[in-house]
């Protein structure tokens, strides 16, 4: 509720809190300002009790930490007096401050942020000094205009005709365009504009100018020619820094095809663009140190890297990322993959400490969303983590919601939100956004997993079929991913076809030998759900033992 007067909070400089009708508010304790500062820049000012009680009361313990968090509320409700409910929103689970109410009347130029304070807990420590960080690097970003973008830049110039005729010139504008439009569609890769990529258009290529005035790292270019409404492209795709061709290819079919919006020429330029962007960075990765390896190629690599389902390369990812956050540390998107390749570790068995793992990965998605609330990816792999912890899932859908306003071309963020439905049993929803997020994600490199995300929509929907020929999909792509075992052997079961979801079991058991009922039910983000039940249901039918 909007109140007539605001609380004004001075939290950059010399800390310092009141009315603003100018009558001082007397915040003393350091936890106190701490609490208000963390609160102030969260996302909609709002963090859980445990992630509070762990960063200003780790070492007393739980018990005393919620004793501990409980007293200091009361101090702020005396503090605040009748307003206090107007300021700070605390239930069971989580505290918020009500930024509606609250005016911050200082910016990072104003001084150091909660200079001064000083609270003798690592988690804060760590957590005051990252965000330090990050409005210094906030500040370098605008004072220099320098980018802190970590994914490789890819121009796409027009095909150009090789006889210089204006038709083929118009026509293989326009294919690059579409490119260009397909690719700028990934969160992977940084697509410079086409009103940018062709003012350098013309028969022969400047490496040097692509990447003094645009700064790509790579580059598609190539002729085309057109004959009685056919085409002929030749596509050649370029390293800039070497002047490397990593793949060349020759493209055919009808002009009126193109013309008529079917994509599959641009689908499959797009597709082996992203594809050679993933193995060339691997390969960069590998053959250097990693201080020497280029920012792009390092986080490229990492992408493909945790989502190979092999042991070697998934904890090589998780190496290149610690290296990019040792060097962009203000970079909030780097903290959240690293959120996800915890994640990823707990799902695939690989974890030898799940609440530990857990927790990193929470502490991390907290960090990037510190550094920028706004970041789309944070705010969904948050949204991940959060669903999957509490059986309260009204956090996670905000994330999910905010995300996809804040970015409604955020592939993953609609899978995302499309999982979270289908947890609650809204398969209509999660059809819905699970389609939207696999358009919007054309060349994302580990597209199995939006596959199987579609294919439980569908089973939840009611469709098995698409269901069975999605996840049936998702398994050839990547045979070691056992959800997707799951997911097929349930749409199996449910669609009467019980020998093969027995079949389907006895290959997930040897991927998964200790999954049992009553473990499935226990890690499941929907065990505790009635759908969740369902499901398990018919994986015991199917012959998983009960324990």
């Amino acid at each position: 509720m909007k109140i007539g007067i605001t609380l004004e909070l001075c939290l950059y400089g010399a800390f310092d809190c009141r009315w603003s009708n100018g009558r001082s508010v007397n915040i003393t304790g350091a936890k106190h300002r701490a609490l208000i500062g963390m609160l102030a820049v969260a996302v909609n000012g709002v963090h859980s009790r445990n992630w509070i009680q762990e960063h200003l009361w780790d070492r007393s313990g739980a018990e005393l930490g919620r004793q501990s968090l409980r007293r200091s509320l009361s101090d702020l409700r005396k503090v605040l007096g009748a307003d206090f409910d107007k300021i700070i929103d605390a239930n069971n689970t989580d505290i918020r401050l009500v930024l509606e109410n609250v005016t911050l009347t200082s910016q990072p130029e104003n001084g150091v942020f909660l200079v001064g304070l000083r609270v003798e807990e690592p988690r804060f420590v760590n957590w005051l000094r990252d965000r330090r960080i990050a409005d210094q690097q906030k500040s370098l970003l605008i004072d220099s205009d320098t980018r802190l973008a970590v994914s490789p830049c890819v121009a796409i110039l027009p095909f150009t005709s090789v006889a210089s005729n204006a038709q083929e010139n118009h026509f293989g504008d326009l294919v690059a365009m579409d490119v260009a439009r397909a690719l700028s569609r990934s969160r992977f890769l940084d697509v410079i504009s086409h009103m940018s990529s062709r003012q350098l258009a013309g028969p022969r290529l400047d490496l040097t100018q692509l990447k003094s005035r645009l700064n790509a790292d790579y580059a598609i270019g190539g002729n085309v020619r057109v004959t009685d409404g056919q085409y002929r492209l030749d596509a050649d795709f370029i390293q800039t820094s070497t002047g490397r061709i990593l793949w060349t290819e020759e493209f055919q079919g009808s002009v009126a095809d193109i013309l008529n919006g079917d994509s599959e020429l641009v689908a499959r330029i797009a597709r082996q663009c992203g594809q050679e962007v993933l193995r060339a960075s691997v390969e960069i990765a590998r053959s250097a140190p990693l201080p020497q390896v280029a920012a792009h190629a390092l986080f490229m690599a990492s992408i493909s890297g945790m989502h190979q389902h092999h042991l070697a390369s998934f904890a090589r990812s998780r190496d290149n990322l610690e290296e990019l956050i040792s060097r962009l540390p203000g970079h909030s998107k780097l903290h959240a993959w690293l959120a996800k390749w915890y994640i990823l570790s707990i799902a695939q068995g690989w974890s030898i400490d799940v609440p530990k793992d857990s927790q990193i990965a929470a502490d991390n998605t907290a960090r990037a969303l510190d550094i920028n609330p706004e970041c789309a990816t944070s705010l969904t792999i948050d949204g991940m983590i959060q669903g999957d912890r509490s059986e309260d899932s009204s956090l996670a859908l905000s994330r999910f919601q905010s995300a996809t306003e804040i970015d409604p071309n955020h592939g993953l963020a609609w899978l995302m939100y499309s999982r979270l439905n289908s947890f609650q049993g809204n398969g209509d929803a999660a059809v819905k956004f699970a389609t939207k997020a696999r358009r919007l994600s054309p060349i994302d490199p580990h597209g199995y997993f939006y596959d199987v995300m579609t294919s439980l929509a569908h089973l939840v929907a009611g469709d098995f079929n698409t269901s069975k020929e999605l996840v049936e999909k998702s398994i050839k792509a990547n045979p070691r991913h056992t959800s997707s075992y799951r997911v097929l052997a349930i749409a199996q079961m449910l669609s009467g076809h019980g020998d093969a979801a027995r079949i389907t079991v006895k290959t997930l058991r040897q991927l998964e030998p200790n999954l049992t009922v009553q473990s499935y039910l226990a890690s499941h983000p929907a065990g505790h759900l009635p759908i969740g039940t369902d499901w398990a249901n018919a994986l015991a039918s199917a012959g998983l033992p009960q324990k």
